[in-house]
């Protein structure tokens, strides 16, 4: 019976006498090491040992024969054994002691524990794949028990939703939608969707941050489910696509301005040709005609139609169809040969500043239409303060770096030279900024406007190969900025100075606030490059609670307006009396003018005028840490 026990055993058994030599192995012990059963016997049993193991034996069973003590015998243990291949795997041993004849004999009982260090060492593998993964994905991955409580919440998702570790152990699913109706959509999507073991959804939806700020995201959620079908969890990865969405409505205000170009085009190529021929048979009336009556009418008849003329010559400016007569210009003499036209437009009420830059780089254009448009900024200008104001043009020149975002999304890198105009009027919303430059649209009365004045700006712009940027806050003014392409003739002459000689940073931190990312990126990209290391936040409010929590930075890098209701400025007062001694820079696609205006007395607070170069970036952020009081 007992010998049917050790054939059919699956633990090896090993009998071994004081020692150490193999009196018996059953079969399990052979298939366990690697050995025939003829040659383990009589064989010491360190043959089965790895070291340390092999040279530990010895002293085991001599200090038991001597004190008695059952350092091994009787204890279960896991050590390692050795097999006839050499290789080495962990086993589960525990010794007996039994007698034959007065003599002392042991018995070994081996588990071999390869399989389970196997599946240990893949438990560990996929640990740390999870925690990898859990750590580094860009998305903000939430996972909930079933009845919605918060387990974990990963570093994007504590950052995207303003929470600390210690915070999202105590929310709930409710904490991060900001409707209702989401969590329901996502349940019923959810029970919809069941395939296997698990069901997943995926829906539009509204978040909400711990400071109250809401965007909009998207949503892909999926239950896990227990053996028995019961729910286990809720995965849900929330993307913010607020960028996105930007993106999106860049990419389709650039395809709806150019389909509305091509049809502009069109109807004003046709509308001339039916222009031409009434112009030219009013041109044939007017000899014959003879009494006066008649010639008023003919006088009023050629009047409309040069009237017609002009609208279709601003269509087609618009529509990148007309033929310009581009020269070599100077910015600077075109606006002081129009100080005196532009005093008399504007009015009394509005006061004329010009800021021009001595060393202006010279561009190419076509000099009439130069004039136009900057006539037609102050007339903008002047309607947008009916009550006075200040109305600032500003010529300098300007260098755009890979990366620079505009009004149609990035910009072309290279030299231009900039003409910039002012005024702190009443400021447009970001609903009528998107549509400022369609035909045909405008926010002034009937009778006061035509709706072609800065669509007609930006096909000229457009055509020059040039850009045109627009910064607009209600209640604080707006800014236009023309850019125009440096004279490719006198750019050879004077090449652009390299930005390699700019100051680098010795390690400090900056916290980079930005609202638009792709702007924000490119920031945190050049400080990176410049040695700094960067915090980034993009809200003034995400900032503020930052800071709050107990953040520390050597300087904050912040754009003025931003959305969610903390402004760069708002930030800046802050820091000012909670965290004084952090020195703040601000940015703006502003004229300085009336950014200025914007800050009121605070002169010590520097501005960096958008777009700037990474030369100009790294120069001003040196020099205000280095003039910044000791703490």
């Amino acid at each position: 019976m007992l010998q049917a026990l050790l054939e059919s055993a699956v633990t090896a058994i090993l009998a071994i006498d004081s020692a150490g030599r193999i009196h018996s192995a059953n079969p399990a012990a052979e298939r366990m090491f690697g050995y025939g059963a003829h040659e383990m016997l009589g064989q010491n049993v360190k043959m089965l040992m790895p070291e340390p193991y092999r040279s530990q034996h010895d002293a085991y069973i001599a200090r038991y024969l001597t004190t008695g003590e059952k350092r091994i015998i009787g204890i279960g243990r896991e050590v390692e054994g050795q097999r006839k291949d050499g290789t080495i795997f962990p086993m589960h041993l525990a010794v007996g002691q039994f007698e034959i004849g007065g003599e002392p004999y042991f018995s070994g009982m081996i588990t071999d524990l390869s399989a389970n260090a196997r599946l240990q060492a893949e438990i560990d593998r996929q640990s740390l794949l999870f925690q990898t993964v859990f750590d580094h994905v860009p998305e903000a991955l939430v996972i909930a028990d079933p009845d919605g409580r918060i387990i974990l919440l990963n570093p994007a998702a504590l950052r995207a939703f303003g929470y600390t570790a210690d915070e999202a152990t105590i929310l709930d699913l409710t904490d991060l939608y900001d409707r209702p109706q989401d969590l329901d959509r996502l349940e019923a999507g959810l029970a919809i969707n069941k395939n296997g073991g698990y069901s997943t959804s995926q829906i539009s939806l509204t978040l909400r941050r711990k400071n109250g700020t809401t965007f909009p995201g998207e949503g892909h959620s999926a239950v896990i489910n227990g053996p028995d079908g019961s729910r286990m969890a809720v995965v849900s990865l929330l993307r913010d696509v607020t960028e996105e969405l930007k993106q999106k409505e860049v990419l389709l205000r650039a395809k709806k301005l150019e389909a509305i170009g091509q049809l502009t085009g069109g109807i004003a190529h046709d509308f001339n040709n039916l222009l031409t021929i009434i112009s030219g048979n009013l041109e044939l009336l007017e000899g014959s005609m003879l009494n006066a009556q008649d010639m008023d009418l003919l006088t009023r008849a050629s009047k409309a139609a040069d009237a017609g003329a002009r609208l279709t010559n601003r269509l087609l400016t618009f529509a990148r169809r007309r033929q310009l007569a581009p020269e070599v210009v100077n910015l600077n003499e075109q606006v002081r040969g129009m100080t005196e036209l532009l005093r008399r437009t504007i009015g009394d009420t509005i006061e004329l500043r010009t800021h021009l830059m001595p060393d202006l780089w010279q561009s190419q254009a076509d000099i009439g239409e130069v004039e136009a448009a900057v006539l037609n900024l102050a007339i903008n200008a002047r309607d947008a303060m009916p009550t006075g104001g200040e109305l600032t043009i500003r010529t300098d020149n300007a260098v755009l770096e890979e990366g620079e975002m505009g009004f149609e999304g990035a910009l072309t890198a290279g030299s231009y030279a900039r003409i910039s105009v002012s005024d702190n009027g009443v400021g447009m919303p970001k609903a009528v900024l998107s549509r400022v430059f369609e035909p045909f649209f405008t926010t002034k009365p009937p009778g006061h406007g035509t709706g072609l004045g800065l669509s007609t700006i930006y096909g000229f712009i457009k055509q020059s190969n040039g850009h045109i940027t627009i910064y607009s806050e209600p209640n604080v003014g707006t800014t236009v900025n023309l850019y125009l392409p440096r004279c490719a003739d006198e750019q050879a002459q004077q090449p652009v100075a390299s930005p390699r000689g700019a100051e680098t940073s010795k390690g400090e931190r900056v916290l980079v606030v930005e609202d638009n990312r792709d702007v924000r990126e490119l920031t945190v990209k050049r400080l990176e490059r410049l040695g700094y290391q960067v915090i980034e936040c993009n809200t003034g409010a995400e900032a503020q609670a930052a800071l709050q929590a107990g953040l520390k930075v050597d300087i904050i890098f912040s754009d003025i307006m931003m959305p969610g209701g903390t402004t760069g400025i708002d930030l800046g007062r802050w820091v000012e009396q909670h965290r004084p001694g952090i020195p703040i820079v601000l940015t703006t696609g502003f004229a300085e003018e009336t950014a200025r205006g914007v800050l009121g007395t605070r002169e010590n607070w520097k501005i960096l005028r958008k777009p700037y170069t990474q030369a100009a970036l790294a120069n001003l952020v040196s020099a205000v840490l280095a003039n910044r009081p000791q703490r």
